[in-house]
């Protein structure tokens, strides 16, 4: 799990499977509070065997311990939540707010119950003779963006606000929610406006384990564009200026004109817009600071967005607006990119849109890669897209001046390379291979050359797979990580089970490197980076799950494998089968996702998500260090399955 408590995962998306077979019968609603396992949804085949030893007895106080939420925690989610915890002895019954709730053999609870409205948990636990009593206090979550305005405007949900720059006529959106039947409009400093118009609001959760609408009934939504004209300016004084400085105009606040029931409300749009004129783009130059010196390009801006492209510093860009504390970046006549402000260092007002030529292809055959060194007349901007056993490199603003396209020594490894110029402002150059994509790297040489190093797959001994190759284990958090009812933190779990595969994998001949080889605290950035510059030939990342707020975990836990490059799915493939052989629950499938464990380009890498914490039973088998070899052993036959796969090819 990627988070500190269940209601905060980072994970993007799973994958609920529906397996073949034909349908069980319709099963009967689930209560409020679940069992060990689930009740099967309509279509769902009888997958769940469940072979993990039952809670363990134990005996002790009575005393009422939440984990989860935590005191005045604010949660997310205003229909029904779980709240788990323990009572610290077996035997024991339990209500939340009237409601009973399973205790496990261990004192370990988990219910899944109504939100109160009031924000009162109220827990009572009996055993034997003795009673427990206590409250547990919640902020719960109202109308969404907070309270009303005395005209009915949703306060905090006026949009956009901050600063952007945009092309002079380029569209701007202006929304906000509000009570229905009004009249809306924008008022612009010298008096012209444009309409809103009302609409249906459609409120979306979306992320891991969730996929749900919903239409708000008190409020709607009043939208409008205009053509961006004139520089805007805020009335917060605080808010960051334009970096991008446009041609001007004296800046003055737009204003929103709200009309319900003959009462009328101004708000100001609190929006600092700068102005680029036709010619007026600007240039800057990739300069992060991360540990990997790589810019990060994502197709929207703002934090929470998945990572799609990497550049690395030295890179130059053509930039064409900015909005939310991010560049938009101009890759090609019909395709941008937004990269974050910080990263990039902007060049003089003036400076020429960046465009260039790629000339001669070399390729450099070394022994653990072939280096593929394309002559660029300046650092574009590029793409490296992988496909099963080829790769394409996609420069931007590049028209082509190739005639030159050296192999080198003859070579194995590349079976063909081709260039193409399907655009004027694109150049891309796909290689062949003889063996399936293990993984590349990309930076600027000396020179200025973009160079893609391609990776040589390792020699695979078929009888002894893993002998001789460096494998990176990553046992996931701290910080963050989930938690379970009787406080077994996900960390310590994870080391457990890493530390069982760690031994396997070098008895099995294997030069194993262990990204968090002890309880300490590993930056989240610092794990695949080593991998990377350790040559590790794997990267596996081991996790146990929890869920956000919302989501019923009786009827949706199980097991799940995450990887993101193409390299890696087959080796996802293998983890979630051998995982769900050995533990038998759900099957909540294999998925891609944008995650930091996931993303190397230089070697597969998988994030597993074994079991979820949460629950009584499987936080109980966390505990136990024979299931922590058991866990291990299935790590170990899926790395040896996807090795052996690879072997043959």
């Amino acid at each position: 799990m990627t988070t500190r408590t269940p209601a905060r995962s980072l994970l993007a998306l799973a994958l609920l499977a529906a397996c073949g077979g034909p349908p069980p019968p319709a099963p009967v609603p689930p209560p409020a509070v679940g069992p060990e396992t689930s009740t099967l949804r309509p279509g769902e085949a009888p997958r769940i065997r469940n072979l993990l030893p039952p809670v363990p007895a134990g005996t002790g106080t009575l005393r009422i311990q939440v984990m989860y939420p935590g005191e005045n925690a604010a949660l997310t989610a205003a229909d029904s939540n779980f709240i788990f915890g323990n009572v610290g002895t077996g035997g024991a019954s339990l209500t939340i707010n009237g409601a009973a709730v399973d205790v496990a053999a261990n004192g370990a609870f988990l219910g899944f119950v109504p939100v109160p409205a009031d924000g009162v948990y109220r827990l009572r636990a009996r055993a034997g003779g003795q009673a427990a009593e206590m409250e547990r206090r919640v902020r719960v979550p109202g109308g969404r963006g907070g309270g009303r305005t005395s005209a009915g405007i949703v306060g905090g949900s006026v949009l956009p606000r901050g600063t952007i720059t945009a092309m002079e006529g380029e569209a701007v959106t202006v929304h906000f929610r509000g009570s229905p039947g009004a009249q809306a409009r924008i008022v612009f400093p010298g008096g012209s406006s444009v309409p809103l118009v009302e609409r249906r609001t459609v409120e979306r959760d979306e992320g891991f384990m969730q996929d749900r609408t919903s239409v708000p009934r008190e409020f709607t939504e009043y939208a409008g564009s205009f053509a961006l004209s004139q520089p805007l300016a805020a009335r917060d004084t605080a808010m960051r200026a334009p970096t991008l400085a446009g041609s001007g105009g004296r800046a003055g606040t737009a204003m929103i004109e709200y009309v319900l029931d003959g009462r009328t409300v101004r708000e100001p749009l609190e929006l600092s817009a700068a102005v680029l004129r036709a010619g007026e783009t600007r240039t800057g130059v990739a300069a992060s600071a991360r540990p990997d010196g790589m810019v990060i390009g994502t197709a929207l801006p703002g934090s929470g967005t998945p990572y799609h492209w990497s550049f690395p510093n030295g890179t130059r860009f053509t930039i064409t607006g900015e909005r939310e504390g991010a560049y938009r970046v101009r890759l090609s006549g019909d395709q941008s990119v937004w990269v974050p402000v910080g990263d990039v260092r902007l060049e003089p007002a003036g400076a020429p849109a960046v465009t260039g030529t790629v000339g001669a292809v070399r390729l450099d055959p070394a022994p653990g890669w072939i280096d593929v060194r394309l002559s660029t007349s300046d650092r574009l901007p590029f793409e490296v897209r992988a496909e099963d056993d080829a790769l394409t490199i996609s420069v931007y603003g590049a028209e082509s001046r190739t005639n030159w396209l050296h192999y080198g020594h003859a070579d194995p490894l590349v079976r063909r390379a081709e260039w193409n110029q399907p655009r004027d402002d694109l150049y891309t150059l796909r290689l062949e291979l003889a063996e399936p994509v293990w993984g590349w790297r990309t930076f600027w040489d000396e020179s200025g050359a973009l160079v893609v190093r391609v990776r040589r797959p390792p020699h695979i001994d078929p009888r002894m797979p893993m002998r001789a190759l460096r494998i990176a284990i990553d046992a996931g958090h701290p910080p963050g990580g989930a938690i379970g009812p009787t406080g077994l933190t996900e960390a310590e779990a994870n080391l457990a089970i890493s530390k069982h595969l760690v031994r396997m994998l070098r008895e099995a001949g294997a030069e194993v490197l262990e990204t968090r080889p002890d309880a300490q605290a590993v930056d989240l950035g610092a794990r695949p980076l080593r991998a990377t510059v350790e040559d590790a030939h794997l990267l596996v990342s081991v996790h146990n799950n929890a869920f956000p707020d919302g989501v019923n975990p009786w009827e949706n836990n199980g097991t799940t494998v995450f990887y993101n490059q193409p390299q890696s799915l087959d080796l996802a493939r293998h983890m979630q089968a051998e995982i769900l052989a050995e533990i038998g629950l759900r099957d909540l499938g294999i998925a891609r996702a944008d995650l930091a464990l996931t993303r190397p380009t230089w070697m597969p890498s998988v994030l597993t998500e074994t079991m979820f914490l949460m629950i009584p039973q499987q936080e109980a088998a966390l505990r136990d260090p024979a299931v922590h070899e058991r866990i291990a052993a299935a790590h170990l036959r899926a790395i040896r399955a996807f090795l052996e796969g690879r072997a043959g090819r």
